[in-house]
């Protein structure tokens, strides 16, 4: 494969992707989707030094260049040409082109990603605290039924029938608070006995 086929690939690729020169830190080249990504001219990128772009907090601290690490897997930002942070995944390797090493670190924008994550944690921590404030009346109510069944007197007529009816209703209330109270403990713990019909509304949001 010659440097024309590489150079096609490395523009078509639907990743974003910039070469980096390891001891300036200079970016070298930068593919259209980086580009889209940071929102500027190519011209107005490349020669510059890649932290003004890619992981500003990062300025003297690179994994691969100042940490020694070989591969470097992580979620990181782009600041866009507004100054918006844009979360990314990104990955980053020393290579050997040509007659130089160079730093070629590849990302994705996970904005999306993020974004549903967000919701998703929202809207659980919506419906565990419904969860709670509907488990506690339920437990009152429950208790207030065992105290009138017990406070019925057996000698009225159908005074046990009542009784059972209340001692029934009561049981039947701590049954659904403690129902309530395991869907709130498989939430919290985000556990994959949450019911599927429950999943599935999670992941319709």
């Amino acid at each position: 494969m010659d440097r024309e086929e590489l150079q096609a690939i490395f523009e078509k690729i639907q990743t974003g992707v910039v070469i980096i020169d390891p001891k300036s830190h200079t970016i070298l080249d930068i593919n259209p989707i980086a580009v889209s990504l940071i929102g500027r001219n190519k011209e107005e990128i490349v020669g510059q030094v890649c932290h003004q772009f890619i992981c500003p907090a990062g300025r003297g601290k690179c994994p691969i260049t100042d940490l020694g690490q070989v591969i470097d897997n992580s979620e990181r930002v782009i600041i866009g040409r507004d100054g918006t942070r844009i979360p990314i995944l990104k990955t980053a390797t020393i290579a050997r082109v040509g007659e130089r090493d160079v730093l070629i670190e590849s990302f994705i924008d996970i904005r999306d990603r993020k974004i549903a994550e967000d919701r998703r944690s929202a809207l659980i921590g919506y419906i565990s605290e419904i969860v709670m404030r509907v488990r506690e009346p339920l437990l009152i109510v429950q208790q207030n039924l065992a105290d009138l069944a017990e406070k019925t007197p057996k000698c009225q007529g159908n005074g046990d029938e009542v009784r059972a009816g209340l001692l029934l209703e009561a049981a039947r209330i701590r049954q659904i608070a403690g129902n309530l109270a395991e869907v709130e403990k498989a939430i919290a713990e985000e556990r994959e006995d949450i019911p599927a019909a429950y999943r599935e509304f999670l992941k319709g949001q």
